[in-house]
């Protein structure tokens, strides 16, 4: 795939029994993703614990969001990294989190660290686990550009 930004689009949502969602990104990415302890939690998004109101759930913003008809919406990027927090993956949600505090594109992230845009790819989405090396690289980098 030559554009990397693709894998966050979402290409389809399905919604599942017991508030899941099953999303495919446009890279071919899939996930499952959990909804229903936000739901419980969040005043905002409580109605869809009815299932009917759940399943209305659709791909809206041109792939960047999944919406149902009340204007409630989730991004998809939120969407990948309450996946991976699920999976028990925090290791990629810290590589994320680091690579958007400090505003890093696939390619200064790889810049930065000496990788491949490819392989910050796989990290960010979960399909490579990120090595005790990249994660000390990456506090090191931070530490760097306080110092300056």
């Amino acid at each position: 795939m030559s554009n990397a930004t693709t894998v966050y689009r979402i290409a389809a949502v399905t919604a599942m029994p017991e508030s899941q969602l099953r999303v495919e990104y446009v890279g071919g990415t899939v996930i499952e993703v959990d909804l229903s302890a936000l739901i419980a939690k969040s005043r905002a998004m409580r109605h869809l614990a009815n299932p009917a109101q759940f399943a209305a759930v659709r791909v809206g913003d041109y792939g960047w969001t999944v919406v149902w008809d009340d204007d409630a919406e989730m991004s998809s990027d939120r969407l990948m990294e309450m996946a991976l927090e699920q999976q028990g993956r925090a290791d990629a949600v810290e590589f994320r989190r680091w690579q958007e505090r400090n505003h890093l594109s696939l390619s200064a992230a790889a810049e930065a660290i000496g990788l491949t845009r490819r392989t910050i790819s796989q990290y960010r989405t979960g399909a490579r686990p990120v090595p005790r090396t990249v994660t000390l690289a990456c506090k090191g980098w931070e530490a760097e550009r306080k110092q300056v």
